[in-house]
């Protein structure tokens, strides 16, 4: 039987993920051996053992690629892409959790609609999976972009979707070059968005298809806000965006939630928000 669907999950240390995730498509597969699931792991320490249970534990057909080399999230799913049968593809986290069948809702969508490129899903917390794309950050946009939640209104040229769970029409995200591997971590789903965009291929909303994050509201990592600031660099670069600018209203905005988090006495997000004060005052003039 030709696959419909293929899933791509890139790992990176994932043991007490991975099974949870896989555990919940394939309770909510709803296509049956139409879908097909492709892991690419990216060098994890645990990677034998967390292999070795998945040969053991789930159907033999699940693809396994070993990445010799850790080239980051974009790069990971570009291997499994290039692996995948299906015409159609989720780039999915292992963090991610299937809450019902979905699969035969988003191949409706992409088969009633061909300009259909890109889909992004609702967040069953009610958490926000629209972002400002960030070459149009600013306060005007941001209070426009706060109406989403109240109106349901969004201008889609100027957002993006999270990348921890993405559907993709396979032959759009070839020709709008795949995913930067330039970029290691973070940005990759608004640059892939501007270029599905550019081939005249329509990204959506599926505002009636829900999964489930488990890392809404984690804590800041510093280590990955640095990642995220060598992404930033290049993604405005490659725009030709103002990045100081940009810079400018992060660090007003951060000292403002700084004193609030202080009145409050909130020391989790008091800690969050210096770490983001200090990433922009290192990076705000290293443009070059």
């Amino acid at each position: 039987m030709s696959k419909r669907l293929s899933i791509i999950i890139v790992t990176y240390n994932s043991e007490k993920l991975i099974f949870d995730c896989l555990d919940s498509i394939y309770k909510y597969n709803d296509i049956g051996n139409g879908l097909e699931i492709v892991i690419v792991d990216n060098c994890s320490d645990d990677r034998d053992s967390v292999f070795a249970k998945i040969r053991s534990d789930y159907p033999a057909d699940i693809i396994l690629i070993k990445s010799a080399v850790n080239k980051g999230y974009g790069a990971g799913n570009n291997q499994g892409v290039q692996i995948a049968n299906a015409p159609v593809f989720i780039v999915m986290n292992p963090d991610v959790r299937l809450v019902e069948p979905i699969f035969k809702k988003l191949l409706s969508k992409f088969e009633c609609n061909p300009k259909i490129g890109l889909i992004g899903v609702n967040f069953t917390d009610g958490s926000n999976n629209l972002h400002l794309k960030p070459e149009y950050a600013n306060w005007s946009k941001m209070l426009l972009f706060h109406l989403y939640h109240k109106f349901g209104w969004f201008k889609i040229e100027q957002m993006y979707f999270s990348g921890s769970f993405l559907v993709f029409d396979k032959q759009s995200f070839i020709d709008a070059g795949s995913f930067d591997e330039n970029l290691f971590l973070f940005y990759e789903e608004a640059d892939i968005s501007n270029r599905i965009l550019a081939i005249e291929k329509e990204t959506i909303l599926a505002k009636d298809i829900f999964v489930l994050h488990l890392m809404h509201g984690r804590d800041v990592n510093l280590y990955l806000l640095k990642i995220g600031a060598e992404s930033r660099k290049y993604y405005f670069k490659k725009y030709n965006a103002d990045l100081n600018q940009y810079y400018t209203y992060l660090l007003i905005k951060y000292n403002i939630k700084h004193i609030i988090a202080i009145i409050l006495n909130n020391k989790i997000r008091k800690a969050d928000y210096k770490g983001w004060i200090e990433i922009c005052n290192n990076y705000k003039f290293k443009t070059k």
